[in-house]
């Protein structure tokens, strides 16, 4: 007996791949049409922040707090409007100061380069106007670095970049604002950084992030990541969105948007979540801000 590894296609379509059988990960076999909001939420978020210990209301309510001010950094050219000063100063790094700085204290070790096809998480990536083939150039580079125990640990990025895209494999150990600045320039080291457009989060790990949108914001609405076949989108300028934009992945992209352009020009105008083959997936949408 064979089973469907699911997941979502960029239109919102269910992909499967024939696979040896795990009746745990068995999924619908029909495509489905994609979702573009959330339902109708069926409980008070109030009554699901105990469905993970480390999801505090206050958590929440800080994730709340940051995902705002990142909005704002992102929106106004200078704190006038903001709560509180931007945190995020323009990036100039250039992958080959990463890779052959002038100080050898400071050099990431390369073990990938390479160009390769669209990440199989996405599906067909034609719905967003993404190259079909071997049009991603992919980047892996690493780093040793102390960690907060004192012990000694690989810093690594772990990217791929097409045109108007970033895609980030979170199956590593890179901190927010070291991804952000390292993917800018892995773009711009073939692109125009004025024609990006999406930032793919893949296979989310980071425990804040995976907990807060499984945990607490998928049950807000009913729903469960692991069996879901929609494509779920989260509306600019909401409290759904704000609390995506606080947690670690949201601010990284957030600090990527403030490093790459000037402040006041662009926007991430909206978020989407869903999943492949129970994983869950992320992508960033940027556009031009309305004058």
């Amino acid at each position: 007996m064979t089973y469907l590894r699911t997941g979502l296609g960029l239109d919102g379509t269910v992909l499967g791949e024939e696979r040896s059988e795990d009746p745990e990960k068995q999924g619908p076999e029909k495509p489905v049409s994609c979702q573009d909001q959330p339902p109708e939420a069926e409980t008070n978020p109030a009554d699901v922040l105990d469905l993970h210990p480390a999801m505090t209301e206050e958590m929440i309510h800080i994730f709340r707090k940051k995902g705002k001010d990142y909005q704002a950094w992102i929106n106004y050219p200078d704190d006038t409007n903001c709560q509180r000063p931007c945190i995020v100063s323009p990036s100039t790094i250039k992958l080959d100061q990463l890779i052959q700085p002038s100080d050898d204290r400071y050099r990431w070790d390369e073990y990938c380069n390479e160009w390769v096809g669209a990440p199989e998480e996405i599906g067909d990536p034609r719905p967003l106007n993404l190259p079909t083939g071997p049009n991603y150039h992919k980047l892996c580079l690493r780093k040793l670095g102390i960690e907060k125990d004192g012990s000694v640990g690989w810093n690594k990025y772990h990217g791929r970049v097409a045109h108007t895209a970033i895609f980030a494999d979170n199956n590593v150990r890179l901190d927010g604002p070291q991804w952000s600045q390292i993917a800018q320039a892995h773009y711009q080291s073939f692109f125009d950084i004025d024609s990006l457009k999406h930032v793919f989060r893949m296979t989310v790990v980071n425990e804040e992030t995976h907990a807060f949108v499984v945990k607490v914001l998928y049950p807000r609405y009913g729903l469960e990541l692991a069996g879901d076949i929609q494509l779920r989108t989260w509306r600019y300028d909401t409290d759904d969105y704000h609390e995506i934009m606080g947690t670690p992945l949201g601010k990284a992209v957030g600090a990527l948007v403030l490093g790459a352009f000037p402040r006041g020009t662009r926007r991430i105008v909206q978020i989407h979540t869903w999943q492949y083959d129970g994983d869950l997936q992320m992508r960033f949408d940027i556009s031009d801000s309305p004058q």
